[in-house]
Parts: structure tokens; C-alpha cells; sequence
């Protein structure tokens, strides 16, 4: 199959529709759900899926062998595809929190169904929490930044509430992030 130019949503949707047909249903999750929502603000170099029916990394490799992809590593990858597919988990969580409730972004390749805008937020901030990772701090800033008026505030707020530090250092990190979104959008974090 063809997938040049396409964006990573796009892709996205491709992907997602094949495994279904194939009786593996998926969500984009991690940073690759933020570039669903807001592709100016971050662009990841994945797309990161939850088998959502149940991890079968066999039958789930045997749909996208079928549309072009080949294993590399952990990855499958494509060659008219900036994105490799990475096979991430069965229920995708947001720090400790099982996220069993996704939107549907509709793309010109068909639906693809990932996070809630709010909960990569708060996915980007975990990583942030928990690894230090200042590029995923930024990541939530700028998508919260562009897109503050679509945001659900009490959704965003119980997204990042349920994020557990776990340590000072953590504890820290995390009212450091909350002080900068709300910043950007007011007491919502």
C-alpha cells in the first residue's frame, strides 16, 4: 500500500482500520495521540498503539505485514512511512490510570481513535514526572497553548490530579508542571 505523503494521522487511521479488519482493535496512545490532535505543535517519530482487544502481536503483525510493513526490532516499519509502528501495550495508562475512554479524530483516511486531548496532556506530563523528560513538559505547554479553548478543563484537571509522584523529586516536577499550564489556561491544573 501506498502511504506516501501522508500525515501520521493519517497513517493512523490506516493502521487501525487493516487490524480491525483483521479482529485487532487499536488506539493511538503517547506522544502520537498529541500529534493526532494538534500535528503543528509536535510530531512524533512513531505511532504508538494499544491493542485494546487484546495484545497479539502475531495476528497484529500479520495485518501490517499485509500492508507493506516489515519488523525492525521492536518496530514495524514502512517504506513510504516516516512513522514506524511501535506495539505498546493492551490497556494504554496515563501514569497509574487505565484509560479505557477515547475520542474518534476523523482524518481524509477514515477515523482513528486515540487519547482525549486532555489525557496526552497529562500522558506528556507523567513523562515529565517520572523521567525528567523536559521535551515531553514542552510538548504539553504547546499543545495545551494551541488548543486551550477546546480543552476540558475539569477533564484536564482530573487527568493530571491522578498522576502519582511517588518523591520529593517527582512532587516536584509535577508542581512545577502544574504552575506552567496554568500559566497558559488559569487555576484549570
Amino acid at each position: 500500500m501506498n502511504l506516501k505523503g501522508l500525515t501520521l494521522a493519517e497513517i493512523g487511521a490506516v493502521v487501525c482500520r487493516r487490524l480491525s479488519d483483521a479482529g485487532v482493535e487499536a488506539v493511538v496512545v503517547g506522544g502520537s495521540s498529541v500529534t493526532i490532535h494538534v500535528p503543528a505543535v509536535y510530531t512524533s517519530n512513531d505511532i504508538d498503539l494499544a491493542l485494546i482487544s487484546g495484545f497479539n502481536r502475531n495476528k497484529a503483525a500479520k495485518a501490517l505485514k499485509e500492508l507493506g510493513f516489515r519488523e525492525s526490532g521492536r518496530d514495524f516499519v514502512h517504506p513510504d512511512s516516516p512513522y514506524a509502528i511501535d506495539l505498546v501495550a493492551e490497556i494504554p495508562y496515563v501514569d497509574q490510570r487505565p484509560i479505557r475512554d477515547f475520542c474518534t479524530v476523523t482524518t481524509p483516511a477514515g477515523p482513528v481513535r486515540t487519547y482525549y486531548l486532555e489525557d496526552a496532556i497529562a500522558d506528556r506530563i507523567a513523562a515529565w514526572v517520572h523521567w525528567s523528560d523536559s521535551q515531553s513538559l514542552k510538548v504539553a505547554e504547546s499543545a495545551l497553548a494551541a488548543s486551550h479553548e477546546k480543552i476540558g478543563g475539569d477533564r484536564l484537571s482530573a487527568a493530571i490530579a491522578a498522576i502519582e509522584a511517588g518523591d520529593k523529586r517527582r512532587e516536584e516536577r509535577l508542581r512545577l508542571a502544574r504552575s506552567r499550564l496554568s500559566k497558559i489556561v488559569g487555576s484549570v491544573v
